[in-house]
């Protein structure tokens, strides 16, 4: 049956529908005829120059309130995407390496797995909350990550150069990388759901963030704050050396909770007013 897509939100309505059911924008304006097909088809849409209809507008509690309903709402679905990457990760280190930690090659590899594990589960979470948010239906977890794995090699280069620009900083007396995590705040999801280059998510990121920093950074320590109420025993718990099962399963819930910090990403991302001076952002 042909359906329309709304050129606003991406939500399928009826042919006959001339509002959007999600939005309320006009149907009749271009509309997209498409043929229900597989929703591995599906395509996160968002207006770059709009903040999503679906969102309230940025501010500390909007942000904050939103990212614990998301999170909390779709917990059984983040628990899976995260288990599928981390699990096996936190198995193997558990198991065959458990009386190596003080090795510095060992350190320095549990770092790098653990940031790629952030990375490759970034996407397809980005993914699974906009296809809830635009349809509210919850993806699958081949299809999110089946997806992700498209946007992989963009995402990655922009976590490097992140993580690049905030080292300087920090070496630079810490003020300068905490404005430069400040601009670079949502830079994943630019990198997920925009296109362009790796520099033009970085300044991309920047321009949005532009004029809301100080908010961004409440919002972000408050975030920290209760998650080490949780994280920090469940670290403490797990780093014990305790029966390697119960060490898992509190590392998995630490990687679970962390993810409210992409969430709230998103969520920043789909809020925050869009500047008029698109494409000439830098990061200060």
């Amino acid at each position: 049956m042909l359906n329309i897509n709304c050129l606003n939100c991406g939500v399928r309505n009826y042919a006959g529908d001339e509002t959007c059911t999600s939005c309320g924008a006009n149907l009749t304006l271009k509309p997209s005829p498409v043929i229900q097909t597989d929703s591995q088809e599906w395509q996160p849409q968002v207006d770059p120059d709009r903040p999503h209809p679906g969102i309230a507008p940025f501010g500390i509690s909007n942000a904050l309130s939103q990212t614990f309903s998301l999170f909390f709402g779709n917990l059984w679905l983040i628990t899976k995407t995260v288990f599928v990457i981390v699990a096996p990760f936190e198995i193997f280190k558990a198991v065959s390496l458990p009386n190596v930690e003080d090795d510095w090659q060992f350190t320095a590899w549990t770092f790098f797995l653990a940031a790629a594990s952030k990375v490759l589960v970034a996407p397809a979470l980005i993914y699974a909350i906009m296809k809830i948010l635009q349809t509210g239906r919850s993806p699958g977890i081949h299809e999110s990550y089946s997806w992700g794995l498209t946007k992989l090699a963009k995402l990655s280069l922009c976590a490097l150069f992140s993580w690049i620009l905030q080292g300087l900083g920090y070496v630079l007396l810490i003020i300068p990388g905490i404005i430069v995590g400040l601009a670079l705040a949502v830079v994943y999801p630019v990198a997920v759901l925009e296109k362009g280059s790796v520099a033009e998510a970085l300044g991309r990121s920047a321009e949005l963030t532009r004029g809301h920093r100080i908010e961004i950074f409440f919002a972000e320590i408050a975030l920290a704050l209760l998650l080490m109420i949780v994280t920090v025993p469940a670290g403490l718990f797990a780093a014990a050396g305790m029966f390697w099962p119960v060490t898992v399963i509190a590392s998995i819930v630490g990687h679970i909770l962390e993810q409210m910090g992409i969430i709230l990403s998103l969520v920043m991302y789909l809020s925050l007013p869009r500047n008029s001076n698109r494409g000439h952002a830098v990061l200060v």
